[in-house]
C-alpha cells in the first residue's frame, strides 16, 4: 500500500507539471570533474533561472511547480558520459550555461552553442558547473534545419495574464524546423508585441525567416497563448520592425508629407507678405503673427524631412533635428497663444484703443521674453536632461531623443515634455477665443454699433476664421493622442493639421488687403514718381481677419 501510495503521489507531481532539476552533488559539496563531491563552506546553493518573458528570477528562488534532486547525475542514452562544462569564475563574462523557466539547460559555451536545448534528466548542475548528456543523433541532424524561436521553448506556453512563460504540453506541429527558445531580441527596454497569428500574413519562409506583407523579419518567436489554446500560433515580433513595415505601407505616411510641404511653401508666401506688407497701426499682431509663422515653418520643414528620410536618418542627426522640432513646435503654441491673449486684449471691451509706440514695444518686450523663453526653458530642460549620465540620475524621466525615431521615445516623454505643455497652452487658447467670440457676437451684435447684415456676415468670418487662428484644430490631435482607437478615425484631423499652412495662408495671406498691397508694391516699382502714394498705401495693408466696411467696423482691424 504504501508503494502504491507512493506511485500515485509521483504520477501526481508529474501529471500537475513539476519539473525537477539535479544536482550533481548533495548541499554543501561542490563537484569536481571525476564525478567526486568536495565539501565547502556555502551550504546551500540553488540556480540562477532566467525566464525569455520577465528575466532573472530572483536570487536564491526557483520558479513554482520545480524540485531540486540532489546528488544525482544524469542517465545518458545508451551508456554515454556526460560532458563537463565547468562554471566561469570571470563576473564579468557570461556563464557557461543557462537554466531557463521550463527546465531546459542552454550551453553558452561559443563552440557548443549549436546544441539545442537540454531537457531535464539529461543535466546535472552545480556551483562548480553542469554534466550535460551528448547529443544524439536525431538532435545532431535537427541543428542543420532551420532554427526558430518557440518563445517558451519545449513544454512551456506563453501566459499573456501573467506575461511570462508556463508549463504547458501542447507543442508547435511544424515539420523541418529546429526550434529554439527565446524570445526575439528587440532594443532596450522595448519589449515585444503580439503581431498576429501565423497565417498567410505572417508565413514562415523555408530559411526560418518571417514574412510580413511582403517583408523579412529575422527578430520574431512563435508561441501558443495558455489563455487561448485553441486560437492558433502567435507570432511575437518587435514594434520597431511591424511598425516600420506598416509605416511604409501606409498611406499616411505619403500624404502627410506632401501635406507638410504645400504648408511649407505656403507658410513661405505667407511670411513674405507679412514681411512685405507691415502695419503701423497693428504691430503687436502683426509681430506675433510673424514669428508663429517662421516658427510653424521650420517645424514643418525638419517634420517633413523625417518623415521622408525613415530609417535613413539617425544617430546625432536624428537626435539634433528631435531637439530642433521640439523647440520650434513649443514656439510656434507659445505665438500662437501670444496673439490669443492680444487679440482677447484688443476686444475684451468693445472699444479698441490705440497705443503709443512706447506702450506697444513695452508689451512686445513681455511678448517675446514669455513666448521665447517658454519653449527655450522647456526644450532646454529636455535637452540637458537628456544628456545626463544614467548611472547619476537612474529615475530621471529622459526624452531619449532619437533612440526609436527622431522625436521622443515614448508616450510617457512625449507627454511630460510636449503635449502636457501644448495641453494647457491650448486649453487656455480655447477659453481666450470663446471670450473673444463671446464679445464680437452676444456683446457686440446686442449694441447699436453694428447694424447691417453685411457687418454681421463680416463678425461671423472673424469668429471662424479665429477657430484656425487661434488653433483650435490642434486640439483633435491632442485628443487623438490621448484617446487613441483605429487609426482611419483621425486621418482627416491629421490631414487638416499637415495642411496647416494652407488654411493660416487662407486666413491671414490671401486677403484683398494683401493683393491690393501687393498691387501697390508692383505699381510703384513701375512708377517712381508715385512713390510718396505707394508707400502711404501699403502701411496700412496688413492681412485682417475683418473686412473694411464702414468706419464702426475700424476697430475691428486691429484683430489681425
Amino acid at each position: 500500500m504504501a508503494l502504491r501510495a507512493l506511485f500515485v503521489s509521483v504520477l501526481v507531481s508529474l501529471t500537475a507539471g513539476e519539473i525537477v532539476v539535479y544536482n550533481c552533488c548533495p548541499n554543501g559539496t561542490m563537484v569536481e570533474e571525476d564525478h567526486s563531491c568536495k565539501p565547502i563552506s556555502i551550504p546551500t546553493w540553488l540556480p540562477a533561472v532566467y525566464s525569455p518573458g520577465n528575466g532573472l528570477y530572483e536570487p536564491n528562488t526557483l520558479p513554482g511547480g520545480w524540485k531540486m534532486q540532489e546528488n544525482t547525475f544524469p542517465a545518458c542514452d545508451s551508456g554515454a558520459i556526460p560532458y563537463f562544462f565547468p562554471s566561469v569564475a570571470d563576473p564579468n563574462k557570461p556563464p557557461s550555461f543557462v537554466l531557463l523557466d521550463n527546465g531546459s539547460l542552454v550551453l553558452t559555451v561559443p563552440h557548443v552553442q549549436e546544441i539545442p536545448p537540454i531537457d531535464p534528466g539529461k543535466y546535472c548542475v552545480n556551483i562548480a558547473g553542469c554534466f550535460v548528456c551528448p547529443p544524439t543523433a536525431e538532435s545532431q541532424a535537427s541543428t542543420q534545419l532551420p532554427r526558430v524561436k518557440k518563445c517558451c521553448g519545449r513544454k512551456a506556453v506563453f501566459s499573456e495574464r501573467s506575461s511570462s512563460c508556463k508549463v504547458h504540453s501542447q507543442n508547435l506541429n511544424i515539420p523541418n524546423v529546429t526550434f529554439v527558445e527565446g524570445f526575439p531580441v528587440c532594443a532596450e527596454s522595448e519589449g515585444f508585441v503580439i503581431s498576429g497569428k501565423l497565417d498567410d500574413t505572417h508565413k514562415l519562409l523555408p530559411d526560418g525567416t518571417l514574412s510580413f506583407r511582403n517583408n523579412v523579419i529575422q527578430e520574431f518567436c512563435i508561441e501558443h497563448i495558455f489563455e487561448h489554446p485553441n486560437d492558433g500560433v502567435n507570432v511575437f515580433t518587435c514594434p520597431d520592425a511591424v511598425e516600420g513595415i506598416l509605416a511604409r505601407d501606409d498611406i499616411r505616411f505619403t500624404l502627410y508629407p506632401i501635406g507638410l510641404f504645400l504648408s511649407v511653401v505656403f507658410l513661405a508666401v505667407t511670411l513674405v507678405a507679412s514681411c512685405l506688407l507691415p502695419s503701423t497701426y497693428h504691430v503687436l499682431h502683426w509681430r506675433c503673427q510673424t514669428n508663429h509663422v517662421a516658427c510653424l515653418l521650420v517645424g514643418d520643414l525638419l517634420l517633413a524631412v523625417t518623415q521622408l528620410s525613415g530609417d535613413a536618418l539617425d544617430g546625432p542627426a536624428c537626435a539634433a533635428i528631435a531637439i530642433a522640432m521640439h523647440f520650434m513646435f513649443l514656439a510656434a503654441f507659445f505665438w500662437l497663444n501670444t496673439m490669443c491673449f492680444n487679440i482677447w486684449w484688443t476686444f475684451r471691451d468693445l472699444r479698441p484703443s490705440n497705443l503709443d509706440k512706447g506702450q506697444e514695444a513695452c508689451r512686445l518686450r513681455f511678448y517675446e521674453l514669455y513666448a521665447w523663453g517658454g519653449p527655450l526653458l522647456i526644450a532646454g530642460v529636455a535637452a540637458v536632461c537628456d544628456h545626463l549620465p544614467e548611472d547619476s540620475y537612474p529615475n530621471l524621466l529622459k526624452p531619449r531623443f532619437g533612440e526609436k525615431r527622431c522625436w521622443f521615445y515614448g508616450d510617457t516623454e512625449v507627454f511630460s515634455y510636449f503635449f502636457g505643455p501644448i495641453a494647457v497652452l491650448l486649453l487656455l487658447n480655447l477659453t481666450l477665443f470663446a471670450a473673444t467670440a463671446r464679445e464680437l457676437t452676444c456683446g457686440l451684435w446686442k449694441t447699436e454699433v453694428v447694424k447691417s447684415n453685411t457687418e454681421r456676415a463680416t463678425l461671423g468670418r472673424v469668429c471662424l476664421k479665429l477657430v484656425v487662428v487661434m488653433g483650435v484644430t490642434w486640439v483633435a490631435d491632442v485628443v487623438s493622442w490621448v484617446v487613441g482607437g483605429p487609426n482611419y478615425l483621425w486621418y482627416l484631423t491629421d490631414l487638416i493639421n499637415a495642411l496647416q499652412g494652407v488654411l493660416i495662408f487662407a486666413v491671414v495671406g490671401c486677403q484683398p488687403q494683401v493683393w491690393a498691397g501687393l498691387k501697390r508694391l508692383w505699381c510703384y516699382r513701375d512708377s517712381p514718381g508715385d512713390g510718396n502714394h505707394a508707400r502711404s498705401s501699403s502701411s496700412n495693408a496688413l492681412p485682417s481677419c475683418g473686412e473694411q466696411n464702414t468706419s464702426t467696423t475700424k476697430g475691428m482691424e486691429t484683430l489681425c
